[in-house]
């Protein structure tokens, strides 16, 4: 048994990714027969071939969620260090808009826990609050 797959079972298993994991519909996609679609279906799932491209394509989609992710977490440490800078001209620059562009930018990928809590060191709280007290 060779480790390659063939045309139709390559088709097999990128239908069978896009299809949620319906073996009847990726079979039908792939170029099998509607009548026999479900039996190859299952059959298919069985060969560790077909097991191990799956596998492979999965994990590959996993990195390039971690990948993107990782992009996305530096973009955002980037914009938050830009964001609590003080600039001469414009005074300290808006961290919470900041950080909603960056979320809205994430889009499905949107955190689901968040911690509005940032910790200000003291000589900067005491720049924001003697500036109220004027």
């Amino acid at each position: 048994m060779t480790s390659k797959l063939t045309i139709k079972q390559d088709a097999f298993v990128k239908a069978y990714l896009l299809n949620g994991g319906n073996a009847t519909q990726a079979a039908i996609k792939a170029g099998y027969s509607e009548k026999t679609a479900q039996a190859i279906g299952a059959e298919n799932l069985t060969k560790p071939v077909i097991q191990n491209a799956i596998k492979a394509h999965q994990q590959e989609q996993h990195s390039q969620f971690i990948w993107e992710k990782a992009k996305k977490l530096e973009a955002l440490q980037s914009i938050i260090n830009m964001a609590m800078t003080e600039n001469k001209d414009k005074g300290m620059l808006n961290a919470t808009a900041a950080i909603k562009a960056h979320n809205e930018m994430q889009g499905d990928n949107a955190p689901i826990e968040t911690n509005n809590t940032i910790k200000v060191s003291s000589s900067l709280a005491e720049r924001l609050t003697a500036g109220s007290k004027r």
